[in-house]
C-alpha cells in the first residue's frame, strides 16, 4: 500500500502494544478505538459490515460517498435554518456540488424534511415532481457517454471541499490510502493478491475478537434489563458506560447517529445502497 511521504503511517508504541495483546482480552478493543482516527474507524466499520474482499478503490468510493451525503445534509440543514430555499445554485464556485445537494434534497429528504432536520422549510418552496425521480440522484455516481463515474465523484469531492466547513470535508484518496495502510500495519485488515489485483478484507482473528466483544456488551445489556426491569434504563446505562463510538462500532441497533463522531458509514448505509452502485 503506497503512501505519500507526508502521510507516513503512525508507529505509536502504545498502539502496537494494544494491537498485540487485544486477542487475549476482547475488552481491549474499546481502548483501541481511542487510538484510531475517525476515518480509520469508518473504514474498519466498513470492513466489519462487508466482510468481503474490497479493493482500495472500492473503499474510497464508499467512504467518499458517505461523506458527500453528510456534507449535503449539513448544507441543507444550514440553509433551512436561514430560511433559504434549496436550489441548484447554492454555491457559485461549486455548481456541480450545488446540483448534487439540490437533488439529494429533492429525491431523498424533502418528504421527511421536518422530521429529519427538525426545521420547517420556507412556505413557498416548490420542487417539481420531475426533480424527485431517483435517477436525478443516482446519475452522480454512474458513468455517462462523455463522463466517467470516477471523474464525477472526484469533481463532487473537489467542489464540496471548497465550500463546506473543514469539519465536514470529504477525505482525499491520499488520506484514505494512509488510513488503509495504518489498519494493515496494525493487522486489523489484511490483503490478498489475485493476479494483478490486491484485495483487502477484515482480519479473521480481529473479527473473531470483535464478535466476542459484541456478545459481551449485548449480554451485559440483557442482564441490565433484567436488573432494572426497564429497557430504556438499560440502554441509557450502556450508552453512558461505553459511549456512542463504542456502541456504534459494535453495531448495537439502539444507537443514534446525530451525535458528534457518529459513524457516517452506518448513518448513510441506506443512502449508499439506494443511490450508488457501491
Amino acid at each position: 500500500m503506497q503512501t505519500s511521504k507526508s502521510e507516513t503511517p503512525s508507529t505509536n508504541i502504545d498502539q502496537k502494544m494494544f494491537s498485540r495483546s487485544f486477542l487475549k482480552r476482547p475488552s481491549m478493543l474499546d481502548i483501541i478505538l481511542t487510538f484510531l482516527s475517525n476515518l480509520e474507524r469508518e473504514i474498519l466499520t466498513l470492513f466489519i459490515i462487508k466482510r468481503s474482499n474490497l479493493t482500495a478503490m472500492h473503499v474510497e468510493r464508499i467512504v467518499q460517498s458517505a461523506y458527500l451525503f453528510n456534507a449535503a445534509d449539513q448544507v441543507i440543514k444550514e440553509e433551512l435554518k436561514k430560511g433559504h430555499k434549496i436550489t441548484k445554485f447554492l454555491f457559485k464556485n461549486a455548481p456541480f456540488f450545488s446540483e448534487f445537494v439540490y437533488y439529494f434534497y429533492a429525491v431523498a429528504r424533502r418528504d421527511a424534511e421536518e422530521t429529519y432536520y427538525g426545521i420547517e422549510p420556507p412556505k413557498d418552496t416548490e420542487i417539481s415532481e420531475e426533480d424527485t425521480h431517483i435517477e436525478n440522484l443516482t446519475k452522480f455516481f454512474i458513468a455517462e457517454e462523455d463522463t466517467t463515474a470516477e471523474s464525477k465523484r472526484l469533481k463532487l469531492v473537489s467542489e464540496a471541499n471548497k465550500v463546506v466547513p473543514k469539519t465536514f470535508a470529504i477525505p482525499s484518496y491520499k488520506k484514505i490510502n494512509t488510513a488503509l495502510s495504518n489498519l494493515l500495519m496494525q493487522n486489523y485488515i489484511w490483503y490478498t493478491s489475485k493476479g494483478k489485483k490486491t484485495f483487502l478484507n477484515i482480519n479473521p482473528d480481529f473479527f473473531e475478537v470483535w464478535l466476542k466483544r459484541h456478545e459481551q456488551i449485548v449480554e451485559e445489556l440483557e442482564q441490565k434489563k433484567k436488573e432494572t426491569n426497564s429497557e430504556s434504563e438499560a440502554l441509557t446505562f450502556i450508552i453512558k458506560k461505553y459511549g456512542m463510538i463504542v456502541c456504534q462500532f459494535f453495531l448495537l441497533d439502539f444507537v443514534y447517529f446525530d451525535a458528534k463522531g457518529s459513524s457516517l458509514i452506518l448513518k448513510y448505509r441506506d443512502e449508499i445502497a439506494t443511490y450508488t452502485p457501491y
